[in-house]
């Protein structure tokens, strides 16, 4: 299974041009459990999430009462409604990528790979988290934005954070981000983190726009 992974992934390093959206053609399951989708475009991913759904709710509305008479506006005071709340969808961790959490702590795209580091809490109760990157690409970067999702010890979704993973500093090339370098990022710190939830650092990384210099 995983031969016919590095297969797939030589030939997408062969593709020049890749669609802006890739059509699923084909689903697997590892040995180890995990589970991949696989791509029209040649690439594939792990599938992580999954979407759970709250039972819809009815809630009492009490109406105001309206002009007329005196009967008529005592009914329309004590007249009670339950309009339906619509169901709540939560992006939800699978049991397989919870358990193979350490995979969903790195990711890779155009020759560049990054990865989380470490993280950290100040007194703020801020987690700060740091990423290292590494370059396998001709490309000289200057800046990588990447996709932080976050996700409670039990899976659910907390938070999204985009970020400038590594943002090179105008005209000193001695920053940029060059084949076969490895560099560590800064500090990112984020608000809103329960640290008692957080205690399996569970998270997803994905590299969004990159921009380069030759």
């Amino acid at each position: 299974m995983y031969k016919m992974l590095r297969n797939y992934a030589s030939i997408a390093i062969l593709v020049l041009s890749v669609p802006a959206f890739a059509d699923e053609v084909a689903r697997i399951t590892l040995d180890n459990g995990a589970k991949v989708k696989l791509n029209d475009d040649f690439t594939w991913e792990y599938i992580i999430l999954e979407s759970q759904s709250q039972p819809d709710t009815a809630v009492p509305v009490t109406l105001p009462a309206t002009v007329g008479t005196a009967a008529s506006t005592s009914a329309a005071a004590t007249e009670v409604i339950t309009p339906a709340v619509s169901a709540a969808t939560t992006e939800t961790l699978t049991s397989s990528a919870i358990a193979q959490s350490a995979l969903l702590k790195s990711t890779a795209k155009s020759g560049v790979k990054v990865s989380f580091a470490n993280s950290q809490w100040d007194d703020d109760g801020r987690l700060g988290l740091t990423f290292e990157l590494s370059s396998n690409s001709p490309e000289h970067y200057v800046m990588i934005e990447l996709e932080i999702s976050l996700f409670a010890d039990s899976g659910a979704l907390i938070k999204k954070e985009d970020i400038k993973v590594w943002q090179a500093i105008f005209r000193m090339p001695d920053t940029y981000l060059r084949k076969g370098q490895t560099r560590d990022s800064r500090v990112f710190w984020i608000e809103g983190i329960d640290k008692s939830q957080w205690t399996k650092q569970l998270m997803s990384l994905k590299v969004g726009e990159m921009d380069s210099r030759m």
